[in-house]
């Protein structure tokens, strides 16, 4: 019947009543109590009140109607429902005694125990209602009691109907002779100076009426509110009387007090002072103000404090940031230029405070400036002068600082290929080789030779390391061809020092994005630092190997190792691990740096490990692999540097245009290349589109009705991983300004492509998307 069970209490003294009654009411989920005569169920009631109580009328002791009559008269009791349950009093006459005996219901044996569960719970209904409208009651009577001013209910004819505690604490008198009373008798005493009540006239114009009124050196306020029927007649009206003396005392010591302001405030001439309201309005302003920013206060009142700011500051909020600042902390303080009448501006200086009331609230601000434009003038005289010297001194370290890096990285370029050159050249004056020895140290003397030529034509790209702007040739490449080119240029350094270098390579290790050149460089500057760094006779371990999405190139040396302090600064530029080490191994600390400018540009990560001095280092060379699904090929009669367009067969991409001839052109053009294609013509078809099909990337349109792009990459990027929330995505937009592609990559877009777009340069954006 309900999720904690109720208690019925059973008063009859047939066992066979009770035993069957009792089973219907266990059976509906209640607790049962039981008792064979009316003095043992009073006991009961008085000991363990049930919620309610079946009784029969024809007990041994007493019968059922002086029962109920007992339990209802008994305000402890009385609101327990009583029913009573009867086989031998069953007419009419009976029902009617039961009822009027104070029973809430009536019920004749045999009895059906849906009929009897019903019954029950009508009952518990009934009874749980009435328990609400009395506490209902009880609680508006007690709000209506804890309202500090005196309010009472008047019938049509002025009489006091009802009245608060307020009510008749104010009156004076008790509560016998208030209610039924007309409201002139009962508060002439109080008020009497009131010639004329406002009750007339709110019968008469059917509206509030409101008076205050002095009587024997108090204040009241007397307001009248009317109250109408159904059919709008006059009812009656709601009286409320209130002590206003404090506040009319507050009143006049204020009164008083803005006077003395006032006169302040027009003999303060060097400051400017006014006051403003909660929205900024100004509501006073003084000589000073006048004199400081040429208004006067007529025509000043009235208008937003903010036509004193600047439009720069205007435009970031300062006006409302100063207000926030005085609420947060009590007060705001500042120095910044304003604008007078006339339109020329002036430093000034000001304090804005709140001003509260006694309960704390807010009823304005309050803001003194004074005006300091002398003095930041000669401020920013002095300033700009050191600024200038500073920014000379700066101009020239900074010039001196990139020639000398520049010329010091162009050195560390020209040596490297230079040292195989030397190394081989003199082996080969110095030894008999066999002609495969012989052939290869040519071979490598030529390749090293033409990368000299190649880093003399590349001395601009040397300098665009230094500012962090060199450009890739990138391209799906092996990474074991590149390694290896690396190990046989360092291969002579380390024979003359008997280092073994062991390679352990993962040929299904993958393509990578890359500029084969530049990542020759990368292993070849770990390689010399290894091979550097370690003692005649020890060992290199190169590996190349697949991790997940990266290929993952590890050179791991026993030689001199690297402090754990040490560790995080080993690839800032110029940085040595201290004195000894300098004096112990040449070098200008540019190599490590290199790598990690070359391998963060290819979209990687460096990492440095070492265990501590003299236990030798490792170095993780971590690349981003070439999706599976992407190729390349040349096409037309190109030269060397011929044009490398993508193919993307198997790639499965989501486009999202609402232009129908956008849309299909988009779907044209990227099946040339091998593309399976979705195309939708909305944001919401894209979501139900990128959840059921699962595609590798995502091209959307920005402008699109009731939706677009925005909107779409947002709640793209708000699905999870599997949901494909991490897609990469495209926008194709005919939004091509610089803010509008910054717009697109802030919003998630990893690329920004405008329209109109060439077939080719859609197909490598989305190869470039993809191998990044």
């Amino acid at each position: 019947m309900s999720e904690s069970p109720i208690t019925i209490l059973h008063i009859d003294d047939n066992e066979a009543n009770l035993y069957v009654i009792g089973r219907m009411l266990r059976t509906a989920g209640c607790r049962v109590m039981e008792a064979m005569s009316g003095e043992a169920g009073l006991e009961l009631v008085a000991s363990q009140p049930p919620d309610l109580i079946i009784l029969d009328v024809q007990l041994p002791d007493i019968n059922g109607f002086e029962v109920c009559q007992r339990i209802k008269s008994n305000s402890k009791t009385a609101s327990i429902p009583v029913l009573h349950l009867s086989a031998s009093f069953v007419e009419s006459r009976d029902k009617a005694q039961g009822l009027e005996s104070g029973a809430d219901g009536y019920l004749v044996q045999p009895v059906e125990p849906m009929e009897l569960i019903a019954t029950v719970k009508s009952l518990l209904r009934i009874r749980r209602a009435e328990e609400s409208a009395l506490s209902l009651a009880k609680e508006w009577q007690t709000t209506f009691d804890s309202i500090s001013d005196g309010i009472g209910l008047l019938d049509e004819e002025g009489r006091f109907l009802r009245c608060n505690t307020a009510m008749v604490s104010l009156l004076g008198k008790p509560l016998s002779e208030i209610i039924g009373n007309l409201h002139q008798q009962v508060t002439q005493t109080l008020l009497s100076s009131l010639e004329a009540t406002p009750f007339r006239k709110t019968k008469e114009n059917r509206c509030r009426e409101s008076i205050e009124v002095k009587s024997n050196n108090n204040w009241f306020s007397v307001t009248v509110d009317p109250v109408f029927k159904e059919n709008y007649s006059f009812a009656g009206a709601v009286y409320i009387l209130t002590d206003i003396t404090n506040r009319k005392q507050v009143e006049a010591a204020l009164q008083a007090s803005e006077e003395r302001f006032r006169l302040l405030l027009e003999n303060v001439k060097d400051y400017a002072i006014f006051f403003l309201d909660n929205q900024g309005i100004i509501t006073s302003w003084s000589a000073g103000a006048e004199r400081l920013l040429g208004y006067q206060e007529a025509e000043i009142l009235g208008q937003p404090g903010s036509c004193i700011f600047t439009p720069e500051d205007l435009e970031q909020g300062e006006d409302k940031k100063e207000f926030s600042k005085a609420l947060a902390e009590g007060r705001a303080e500042n120095e910044r230029w304003h604008i007078r009448k006339d339109k020329s501006r002036f430093w000034g200086s000001g304090i804005v405070t709140p001003l509260r009331n006694e309960t704390g609230q807010v009823q304005g601000f309050c803001k003194i400036m004074r005006d300091f434009t002398d003095r930041k003038q000669a401020e920013d005289e002095r300033n700009q002068l050191l600024a200038r010297e500073q920014e000379a001194r700066t101009t020239a370290e900074a010039a001196n600082r990139l020639k000398d890096e520049f010329l010091t990285t162009l050195s560390h370029e020209l040596r490297s290929p230079l040292n195989s050159i030397l190394g081989w050249i003199r082996l080969l004056n110095t030894r008999k080789f066999d002609e495969v020895t012989t052939a290869r140290a040519m071979e490598t003397i030529e390749r090293n030779a033409k990368a000299q030529v190649q880093l003399v034509e590349d001395l601009l790209d040397v300098s665009r390391i230094i500012r962090g702007k060199l450009q890739l040739n990138l391209r799906p490449i092996q990474l074991i061809p590149v390694i290896e080119a690396a190990i046989e240029t360092v291969r002579p350094t380390a024979d003359a020092k008997q280092i073994q270098i062991e390679t352990v390579f993962d040929s299904q290790a993958g393509l990578v994005a890359g500029d084969p050149d530049r990542l020759q460089q990368v292993v070849w500057n770990l390689l010399s630092n290894a091979i550097k760094f370690t003692l005649q006779g020890g060992y290199v371990i190169v590996r190349l190997e697949r991790v997940d999405s990266h290929a993952e190139i590890t050179v791991t040396d026993t030689g001199q190792g690297i402090s754990p302090e040490f560790v995080p600064y080993v690839f800032d530029r110029f940085r040595q691990a201290d004195s000894s080490t300098t004096r112990k191994y040449s070098g200008l600390g540019l190599g490590l740096a290199i790598v990690r400018q070359l391998v963060e540009l290819h979209g990687g990560i460096v990492h440095a490990f070492s265990e501590g001095l003299e236990k030798g280092a490792t170095f993780k060379v971590k690349l981003p692999l070439v999706p599976d699904s992407v190729g390349v090929f040349a096409v037309g009669n190109r030269e060397e540097n011929a044009k490398l367009l993508p193919v993307l067969k198997g790639v499965r991409t989501l486009i999202v245009d609402d232009e129908t001839d956008s849309r299909e052109f988009l779907v044209a053009a990227l099946e040339e290349f091998g593309v399976q294609t979705i195309a939708v013509a909305s944001a919401g078809e894209a979501l139900k589109a990128l959840l059921e099909l699962k595609p590798d990337i995502l091209i959307s349109d920005i402008g699109m009705p009731f939706e677009d792009g925005y909107s779409l990459i947002h709640k793209v990027r708000q699905l999870t991983a599997e949901q494909g929330g991490q897609i990469p995505a495209i926008a194709l937009t005919a939004y091509a300004r610089d803010e509008d592609r910054e717009q697109a990559i802030s919003s998630g877009f990893q690329t920004h492509v405008s329209k109109p777009v060439e077939p080719d340069e859609l197909a490598i954006a989305v190869a470039n998307l993809l191998l990044s």
